[in-house]
């Protein structure tokens, strides 16, 4: 199947070809007498000229929608930002968010998950980034942001990756990537043991369904609450996918521990298999039914 980023130069190509060997038809057809190949080249002109025409059309306008992509965030219009039809539009002109290279503010962001988008641009894919935004001065936020990743980096950046962006001042829903900066992990090797409220900390958001208990004879944490065992089905960035663990419960959240119950946790971004469940945010989420 032909990338969409051959699309324009093989438009270019066949045009070319095919404009030629028409133009030699054309030619051909004015000469007395009149050579056999000239109906002939002029039958092949047309047909390359049409499929041509078609390539280059789709190519620039596959090229002209992966730009605007890559600048828009999916958000919907903000206050003092073009949004909708028209942000879509001024990307498409070359704007997009080149002008936060210079005149943003720096931040770190945390990558919570990525999807390819199917597009590239300049033969670089566009990813849809769902990411933690850690500015300098001011609490974290997550933000859906689309970007083109270089091809170098590819398979380098994960969820969980640590990014540096450059955040419109007046926008904070505007941001550009940084590649020159070296995206980091900074996080334990897959099988170090980490506590669950380092995972809490810096995991990736999940949900996990419970499966199944069983016992860990008599196993209590430091506070005394009961460790028991677990068999999850955990939905997130990994997709999903069971784990087993022993782990810390309160007391009074023991009665909930019941096949299919539903709770938030995090998962660590160097190693699915280490989940940690958010109890405070499990409580938060009773108390909202």
């Amino acid at each position: 199947m032909m990338r969409k980023g051959m699309l324009l130069p093989m438009g270019v190509a066949v045009e070319v070809i095919g404009a030629g060997v028409l133009a030699a038809g054309v030619a051909g057809m004015f000469m007395w007498p009149m050579p056999g190949w000239a109906v002939t080249a002029f039958t092949v002109g047309m047909a390359l000229t049409v499929p041509g025409a078609f390539l280059l059309v789709w190519g620039l306008t596959s090229r002209a929608m992966g730009r605007a992509m890559a600048g828009f965030d999916g958000a919907p219009a903000r206050p003092g930002g073009a949004g909708g039809l028209f942000g879509l539009l001024k990307d498409m002109a070359g704007g997009g968010n080149h002008d936060l290279l210079a005149n943003g503010v720096r931040a770190g962001a945390v990558v919570l998950a990525m999807r390819d988008t199917g597009v590239t641009v300049n033969d670089q894919p566009v990813v849809a980034f769902d990411l933690e935004v850690h500015p300098a001065d001011g609490e974290a936020y997550r933000l859906a942001h689309r970007d083109s990743l270089p091809r170098l980096l590819v398979g380098a950046v994960l969820p969980g990756a640590r990014l540096r962006l450059f955040v419109d001042p007046h926008d904070r829903g505007r941001v550009r990537i940084d590649w020159e900066q070296a995206p980091a992990q900074g996080f334990p090797p897959a099988g170090e043991r980490v506590s669950a409220a380092d995972i809490l900390a810096r995991g990736v958001p999940a949900v996990v369904t419970v499966l199944g208990t069983f016992s860990t004879n008599g196993m209590t944490a430091d506070n005394g609450d009961p460790i028991v065992g677990l068999l999850l089905r955990v939905d997130g960035p990994h997709g999903p996918y069971e784990v087993r663990l022993a782990h810390r419960v309160p007391p009074h959240h023991l009665a909930g521990l019941l096949p299919d119950a539903r709770l938030v946790a995090r998962v660590a971004p160097e190693d699915p298999q280490k989940v940690a469940i958010d109890w405070d945010g499990v409580h938060a989420a009773g108390r909202g039914r």
